[in-house]
């Protein structure tokens, strides 16, 4: 089964809960490319902060041990709630996925893994150390952290902020209307700045690449799709400029840990 095959049958099974999610396919299939080829498959993998468990049930597809855990999934009123939590959950339980209410910065989780994945998660974070940190205890000695985040200098992005708008578009009313509970990016980071934090929490940077995750569609789409299509399109030819920063770090190996 390739990565695409793999993916194609998750969305499949986690049906109807998938359907609005149909949007970050391409996303996810970067994602499940880049951990396919350079975390192995023998490993014991937790997502933490995996959503419905999409890129979960593929890498369970493809051979993979993976846990989830989330925090809003489980939750009532918010904007990630699943109604039918029993519904999803019986689909997981019938590929013995496992995915937990739980979040590492309230809970105590004892076991530790070969490898974590973190996609789209640490933007959400008020405290990112905190968070990275908590993470990194989680790994066994010379364990892989998979991080993936929005590009905060996409190319649009960098536009916006020339015409003096905020690259962070959109977010402001949610944010201050709801304070301390809001659920939306609370930080988006560049490439570099991920490096430095991974440096200062003494990881070894094994990768650290900027892709373009939304592809360009121009069929069939309104002005406004035609012209983020087009930036998107134009991302490729500018270094950093591509929508999503993926970084992948080694816990180093201390002698007596």
């Amino acid at each position: 089964m390739t990565n695409q095959e793999a993916l194609q049958k998750a969305y499949q099974l986690l049906s109807p809960f998938s359907d609005k999610q149909r949007w970050e396919f391409n996303n996810n299939l970067v994602h499940l490319k880049y951990i396919t080829k350079y975390i192995p498959q023998s490993t014991f993998i937790l997502d933490v902060g995996c959503g419905i468990g999409i890129l979960d049930l593929a890498l369970v597809l493809l051979g993979y041990n993976v846990k989830g855990i989330d925090r809003y999934l489980f939750e009532d009123n918010n904007s990630f709630t699943i109604q039918d939590i029993d519904g999803l959950r019986s689909m997981w339980q019938s590929y013995n996925l496992e995915i937990n209410s739980k979040d590492i910065l309230r809970d105590e989780i004892n076991e530790t893994y070969d490898s974590i994945i973190s996609i789209a998660t640490i933007e959400h974070q008020k405290d990112p150390r905190q968070f990275l940190s908590k993470m990194i205890s989680m790994l066994n000695p010379c364990g892989l952290l998979y991080v993936a985040t929005p590009n905060i200098s996409h190319l649009l992005n960098r536009m916006r902020f020339l015409f003096g708008l905020s690259p962070m578009s959109g977010h402001l009313d949610e944010w201050f209307e709801k304070g301390e509970n809001y659920e939306g990016h609370w930080r988006e980071y560049t490439l570099d700045e991920l490096q430095k934090m991974f440096s200062c929490l003494d990881m070894l940077v094994l990768k650290a690449h900027n892709k373009q995750s939304m592809l360009p569609k121009f069929k069939f789409m309104s002005v406004r799709s035609c012209y983020v299509s087009m930036f998107r399109f134009l991302s490729y030819m500018l270094p950093g400029a591509k929508d999503t920063n993926i970084i992948i770090g080694q816990k180093k190996y201390h002698h007596g840990t």
